[in-house]
């Protein structure tokens, strides 16, 4: 039997194949790309992710695409110094990872320092739970909003994750994009504006 099935993610993995969900990841892979076409400034960084990530981007802009290895602490502080130069960096990488073992260069070398980064923490929540207590994100972004500076977007489906990323370029701040893992049901409804920090109304109370 697969582990799949042992686990009880053969639905799982069938619902990511089927046309009724996106992959939240997939939709920020594509408008990183989309963005660093549009702004020079745009750079992606890499946590040892599968191969073929981003193929495009990499072969299209080979100097603003990096792979780095497991080695969250210094890919911040890569990304910091990016930062400061005037680049726009992007960095992937597992939710528990990205904020526990970063913490500390995001607070001191991004956030204080004011040099904005973009943080996208993919699994948040229990959905890699399967893979033990390492990869259960459930502080995350408890973690994150305990840093002055810090802002911390959790989208509800791929079609969000699209339009968040349309205006985070503008955004003057550090931002934790906490992802979902797996194919997610499209639910958030096509908003004629969206803005960051503003709540959508998705009906009125009743009595």
């Amino acid at each position: 039997m697969a582990l799949e099935e042992q686990l009880g993610l053969g639905n799982v993995y069938e619902n990511v194949r089927s046309t009724r969900v996106r992959l939240m990841q997939s939709a920020s892979f594509n408008m990183i790309y989309e963005l660093a076409k549009k702004d020079p400034r745009v750079v992606f960084i890499g946590t040892d992710n599968a191969m073929g990530l981003l193929s495009e981007m990499q072969a299209d802009m080979p100097d603003r695409f990096f792979m780095e290895g497991i080695w969250e602490a210094n890919l911040v502080v890569l990304a910091s110094g990016l930062s400061a130069a005037g680049f726009i960096p992007f960095i992937l990488n597992h939710a528990t990872f990205i904020t526990r073992r970063g913490y500390e260069q995001i607070l001191l070398d991004s956030c204080l320092q004011k040099r904005p980064l973009f943080l996208i923490g993919s699994g948040g929540g229990v959905a890699t739970a399967h893979l033990g207590p390492t990869h259960t994100a459930i502080e995350d972004m408890a973690i994150m909003f305990t840093i002055l500076g810090m802002t911390v977007l959790a989208p509800c489906d791929a079609n969000e994750v699209t339009r968040i990323l349309s205006l985070i370029l503008d955004w003057p701040a550090s931002v934790y994009l906490r992802l979902a893992k797996y194919g997610k049901p499209i639910i958030s409804r096509p908003e004629p504006t969206v803005e960051i920090g503003k709540a959508i109304l998705m009906r009125n109370a009743t009595t």
